[in-house]
This record gives structure tokens, C-alpha cells and sequence, in this order.
């Protein structure tokens, strides 16, 4: 297992941030009030936004990040962040053998590990071991929603739960 965290690149994000963003703007009804980061369990992000070339593309794409930083079979949830600046994630973290997150709209945003800095830009796709406490810090505020994608990756498939979100993430 890779003991450092990773930052790559989407060439999917970084040519059709726009176009996502009015995506994932639109996708925000569909829970009825209810905060999409935590409702991780109940829905995939990929699933939701499916019929989509451009989240097609982007699936594809994290599937070669997510093999190029591991070579283990993976099963993957993922959610969307949809945050004010007053309700950006503060201290957590994820129970998962690897954690990682797309910055889509981040604003001027850092996330804050106990022992780095990584400054949110438009595009990039970070991926490291779960386990590791983290926040975010608003740079500069803003007055659209800040949007990331979260996703937690596990080696050990289990029996059937009623996490909806987890799927098999294939090579």
C-alpha cells in the first residue's frame, strides 16, 4: 500500500468543469434537502450522473488513476460535495483503505492533512490511505457552492450491506 498521498491531473475536469458543474447543480434536488455528502450511502455519483458522456469519461478516467496508484481490485463509493464556505468539512476522516477527492468547483480552498497542505485547483484528483485526518480551509470566500467529488476505496469485499453507494470499481 502507497504510504504517500497523490495528486493527478482529469483532463476530463479540467476541459469540462462548466459543463459539470450545471450537472452536479442539477443532480442537487434529487435529495430533497438532504446534505449529498452525507447521504453517501444511498447513491453513487457515477450512478446519478450516468447518462452523461462527460462522467462516463470521467469514471474511465479515475479508473487508470486509481490503478496507476494501486494494483488491487477495488470496490468504490463516491458522493459530491456541495458546500458554503461556513460548511466545508472540518476534522475527519475516512475508515477506508484509500481516500480520495476531485476538485470540480473548490474555490480558493486547501485541504489540510495533519502533515500537508494540498491547494485545491480545478481539475486535480487527489488519491492517498484512508485513515488520515483531514479538513478544509476557505482561502477566500465564495458564493456558489464549493464542489468536489469524494470517494473511498476498500480491498476486502464484504457481504451485502445497505450502503447502496459502494460499487465494484473495475480495471
Amino acid at each position: 500500500m502507497p504510504l504517500e498521498g497523490r495528486v493527478y491531473k482529469s483532463k476530463v475536469v479540467s476541459a469540462n468543469h462548466r459543463v459539470m458543474v450545471n450537472i452536479l447543480d442539477n443532480c442537487i434536488p434529487f435529495f430533497d434537502g438532504d446534505d449529498p455528502t452525507w447521504s453517501y450511502g444511498k447513491y453513487n455519483i457515477f450512478g446519478l450522473t450516468s447518462p452523461t458522456q462527460v462522467f462516463y469519461d470521467l469514471f474511465t478516467e479515475l479508473r487508470g488513476i486509481v490503478y496507476d496508484y494501486q494494483s488491487n481490485n477495488v470496490w468504490m463509493q463516491s458522493w459530491v460535495n456541495y458546500h458554503m464556505p461556513d460548511e466545508v468539512l472540518k476534522w475527519h476522516n475516512h475508515e477506508w483503505d484509500y481516500h480520495g477527492y476531485i476538485s470540480i468547483r473548490p474555490h480558493n480552498t486547501v485541504t489540510v492533512f495533519e502533515d500537508k497542505e494540498i491547494k485545491n485547483e480545478i481539475g486535480n484528483v487527489y488519491i492517498g490511505p484512508g485513515n488520515r485526518y483531514h479538513e478544509v480551509k476557505v482561502i477566500e470566500d465564495y458564493d456558489t457552492p464549493r464542489i468536489t467529488i469524494g470517494f473511498d476505496l476498500t480491498l476486502t469485499p464484504t457481504t451485502a450491506s445497505a450502503n447502496i453507494g459502494l460499487i465494484p470499481f473495475p480495471r
